[in-house]
């Protein structure tokens, strides 16, 4: 018998003792790190796929990420049979059964899949995972504390790393930028995840109650009412089930930790895709630092579900760039292609219009005679099974989301009328051409990404104009959809404000990040200053870290981080405290069903963490809809009394100094609120919330 399934057993049987035991620690570890891997390791090995260490790490955790969410869809298709599919019995026993199956034919047919050779100096990349533990102490220390030095040290220390990484670039070994990325991009994503002892963001919430719910069930309902479009993604209902049955960890460190260990998968998927289209490993390397730089990866912990969408979407791309058979390469795809239609619909929607509109546009070339060696890969029959699925899942099985996308197209398509109304857009693409600059650090902000906006179309040129640049046609249609979608959001009014363009455009870098590199080259060469590329590559990219990361409005004295801010608006709207949930626990082993409880925008996020179930929750109570009735509650945060804000809604706009204090969008002073809250029975206070009773 080969040694490795000799290891894989042995690791099998320690990670089921770990979970029927409950072995502290290493229930909480390793079931994570062998059922998000091993699986997919032996899928590789089954098809006979020879690959480099950082590829196969990639594409085995994505195949084991589908293989998990997967059983656990077939599983809960046995209820009621089973009247808790979802429990830790049938999980294990399925996942066993699987695994025992998958080194039987592995045994048989399968071959060791990883080439992997460790060269050169390795403490570059060894001193980076630094980086993650001090990200983990200085979140603790904020959260307990309120102590931010570690994690600004963290966030001024990473520019000073990339730098050292250029100049001593003869000394570092190949291991260097993967492992580099991976600690940098998980460093990114736990400090914006740990904040709180709760969730962070907006959407996350919605997404938590559906998880809750199928938790608490131990079955998932596809047809469960208020947020059936949610309740669509595997990737945030059943995924995350099977993750918190088979780790016994609270239901919250599912999403904003263990999910960010995911979610490094798409900067090393990047990099790969990037390394191949500019054939060297620091350009790779930064055109991957570009895409983790992002608004949008920086702070997807606030929407598990795109994040897992994407971790499939980027190893689709990636396996299309990869040196391995065409059957190959059809199989994973298509894997990918379902993993990301299961896990979100509009990053379903949008890798659907690429499928479809790339081969019409290779056709077009092909009239125009654009040279082209490699072989196509996108065909219409890949299109058509691609909207098969994809109608299948989303109108046919679930329905909500199919529906939800005619509505946001029907209604652009309405909005064309108003064309030029500003508050028909999104304020982020507004921002692109200079409208709703409030300060200096959004003023900073905002060119800094003009900058790079400009860059990445100067690179689509250069391809599109240049044989020298020229990938490829398939790679060539795909740049020019991405482009045109890219102008559109900006553009068209109502689609950027549908769905923000930052999120699509992290999506779309995925494809686009090489043209940042090739932009900065071309530009470079126009000039004949070549040695301006690396230097104008790096003062870029730490420019834009500064900006995502809100360092430049924490220097110019505007708190607006909330993982190293206690303070500000992103902090008020978003860090939930626990004498807020421990309100909402009281109140659930008190509530009178029917009652309605009545706060600002941000009560909804506040009160489900402590109720089983989910109360009627009146979020309007401050916007002129005094309907309060006989036995209502009205629900102060801590934000509500000891800031004295209410929050009409989620600003949609950066904070800005009025008269010398800092004035923070759709927010009012609770003062001027006495007749709605005064005179009304106090009967719940623990200093950080309180509930008023209508009588």
């Amino acid at each position: 018998m080969r040694k490795d399934i000799i290891y894989i057993l042995l690791l099998l049987l320690i990670t089921d003792l770990s979970i029927i035991l409950d072995i502290p620690i290493l229930r909480q570890s390793l079931p994570f790190i062998f059922f998000t891997l091993i699986p997919g390791y032996l899928l590789i090995g089954i098809l006979r796929l020879r690959l480099e260490f950082i590829e196969a790490s990639v594409i085995a955790a994505s195949l084991s990420i589908f293989l998990l969410m997967i059983t656990g869809l077939i599983i809960n298709s046995f209820y009621p049979l089973i009247r808790r599919p979802l429990s830790l019995l049938p999980i294990l026993l399925a996942l066993n059964i699987i695994l025992i199956l998958l080194m039987t034919i592995y045994y048989f047919r399968g071959e060791e899949p990883i080439r992997f050779k460790i060269q050169g100096n390795l403490f570059p990349a060894l001193s980076s995972l630094f980086f993650p533990i001090l990200t983990v102490t200085g979140s603790y220390l904020m959260n307990k504390y309120s102590v931010n030095i570690l994690l600004l040290l963290v966030l001024l220390s990473i520019p000073v790393y990339i730098t050292l990484l250029e100049v001593f670039k003869k000394r570092i070994g190949p291991a260097t930028y993967p492992v580099a990325l991976f600690s940098i991009s998980l460093s990114l994503l736990l400090m914006n995840g740990l904040p709180s002892n709760y969730l962070i963001g907006r959407d996350i919430h919605g997404e938590f109650v559906l998880f809750k719910m199928a938790l608490m069930n131990r079955h998932w309902d596809m047809h469960l009412g208020s947020y059936n479009a949610y309740n669509a993604c595997l990737s945030v209902t059943v995924l995350p089930v099977v993750y918190k049955v088979l780790l016994k960890v609270p239901a919250v460190y599912i999403f904003k930790f263990y999910y960010g260990f995911i979610g490094t998968l798409m900067a090393l998927a990047v990099y790969l895709i990037s390394e191949r289209i500019l054939k060297r490993s620091d350009y790779g390397f930064y055109a991957a630092l570009l895409f983790i730089f992002q608004f949008s990866f920086i702070y997807i912990l606030g929407w598990c579900r795109q994040l897992i969408a994407l971790v499939f979407f980027a190893a689709a791309i990636m396996v299309l760039t990869g040196d391995m058979r065409r059957t190959h390469k059809k199989l994973l795809f298509v894997i990918f292609m379902v993993g990301t239609i299961l896990s979100h619909y509009t990053t379903a929607y949008v890798f659907f219009f690429l499928a479809a509109i790339t081969p019409l546009l290779v056709r077009v070339m092909k009239r125009f005679k654009v040279p082209d060696n490699s072989r196509e890969f996108f065909a219409a029959s890949l299109a058509v099974l691609f909207f098969v699925i994809l109608f299948a899942w989303y109108a046919q099985a679930t329905g909500a989301p199919f529906k939800s996308a005619v509505s946001f197209f029907t209604e652009t398509i309405r909005s064309m009328s108003d064309f030029f109304a500003a508050d028909m857009r999104n304020n982020s693409e507004l921002a692109v051409v200079g409208i709703g600059i409030s300060s200096l650090p959004n003023l900073l902000s905002t060119v800094v990404h003009d900058i790079i906006l400009a860059t990445i179309g100067v690179g689509a040129l250069a391809v599109i104009l240049k044989p020298e640049y020229r990938k490829g046609r398939e790679y060539l249609a795909a740049v020019i959809i991405c482009m045109v979608i890219l102008v559109s959001f900006i553009a068209l009014p109502f689609l950027s404000r549908g769905y923000g363009g930052t999120r699509l455009f992290t999506q779309l870098l995925v494809i686009l990040a090489p043209l940042f590199i090739i932009g900065v080259d071309a530009l470079t060469g126009f000039i004949r200053k070549e040695r301006w590329r690396i230097p104008s590559v790096i003062v870029l990219l730490i420019l834009l870290f500064s900006c995502t990361n809100y360092l430049n409005y924490h220097f110019y004295g505007i708190p607006y981080s909330y993982s190293y801010d206690g303070s500000g608006e992103r902090h008020y709207e978003t860090f939930i405290y626990d004498s807020e949930v421990a309100a909402s626990r009281w109140l659930n082993y008190h509530y009178n069903e029917g009652s309605v409880i009545h706060g600002d925008a941000l009560t909804f996020s506040r009160i489900i963490y402590g109720f089983n179930g989910i109360p009627k929750i009146n979020p309007q109570f401050f916007n002129g809809t005094n309907n309060t009735e006989s036995g209502d509650y009205i629900y102060l945060r801590y934000v509500n009394l000891h800031e004295g804000l209410v929050f009409l809604d989620t600003p949609s706009k950066p904070p800005v100094f009025n008269n010398g204090s800092l004035k923070i969008d759709n927010t009012k002073s609770i003062k001027l609120y006495g007749d709605l809250i005064d005179k009304r029975d106090l009967i719940y206070d623990n200093g950080g919330a309180r509930f008023l009773w209508t009588i």
